[in-house]
């Protein structure tokens, strides 16, 4: 599948211009905080509709606006990470797997999603019963079980420990090469980036500087001509935030 994106949105600051394709693989919105990275991934999903444009997925119109096209979210079949996971409160993790499912589904359903992510024995537990990790794993189990044409992860990891972060990362890298889905990943961390991502886009006050491959782009780091902001801080893999 190929999801393409050709969107206007005009904001406060800037006007949001992002225009990129991705196929079946990670493709990482690089950029600080504030620059547009996640109201991208609000266009895409239908929480929020662009002033103008394009979004399809391998000819499947989620957004049109010249034929005034615009489906909603349950309708664009797009599994959504939130930063906070977004979890409902008030239901158990079981409950949280099989509300994207559809309605009243067999609970027995949401099984092997539970041993699959290994949040078994925490099947009757709220949210916020739960360790961060834990909360991520219930969010990530509840993306597979919506079955999903597109997956968009914004900032997953942004609130665990370096040791957690790493352990889940490696864990989602294997779940997102199982799925083969286009996967839209966006974080404001190159050493997150260097992992998880083959593809880089660049943000900077809303616009899309480029796509390249994550290789091209490390490359242009270590030679200084990375498209990034003033003052940002290039750190080896393995050293923490920039």
């Amino acid at each position: 599948m190929v999801l393409s994106v050709h969107i206007r949105k005009k904001l406060r600051h800037f006007c949001l211009q992002a225009d990129f394709e991705v196929k079946d693989k990670v493709l990482a919105l690089l950029g600080p905080s504030g620059c547009g990275k996640s109201m991208t991934l609000k266009c895409i999903a239908g929480i929020e509709q662009p002033d103008e444009g394009l979004i399809s997925l391998s000819g499947r119109i989620l957004f049109d606006s010249s034929r005034k096209i615009n489906l909603p979210p349950q309708k664009r079949r797009v599994g959504y990470m939130f930063q906070n996971y977004a979890l409902f409160p008030n239901m158990t993790v079981r409950k949280n797997v099989l509300a994207g499912m559809g309605r009243k589904p067999d609970p027995a359903l949401a099984d092997p999603f539970l041993e699959r992510f290994r949040i078994g024995e925490l099947a009757d537990s709220l949210p916020n019963e739960l360790s961060e990790g834990q909360k991520q794993r219930t969010a990530m189990a509840r993306i597979a079980a919506q079955a999903p044409d597109v997956i968009l992860l914004d900032e997953p990891f942004s609130a665990l420990d370096t040791v957690l972060k790493w352990q889940l990362e490696q864990e989602m890298l294997q779940v997102l090469t199982e799925e083969k889905k286009p996967t839209i990943f966006v974080s404001h961390n190159i050493d997150e980036v260097y992992r998880m991502s083959r593809e880089v886009c660049s943000m900077k006050d809303g616009r899309i500087l480029e796509k390249i491959s994550s290789e091209e782009f490390f490359d242009q780091l270590k030679e200084g001509t990375a498209g990034l902001m003033p003052g940002w801080k290039i750190l080896p893999p393995g050293q923490g935030d920039v």
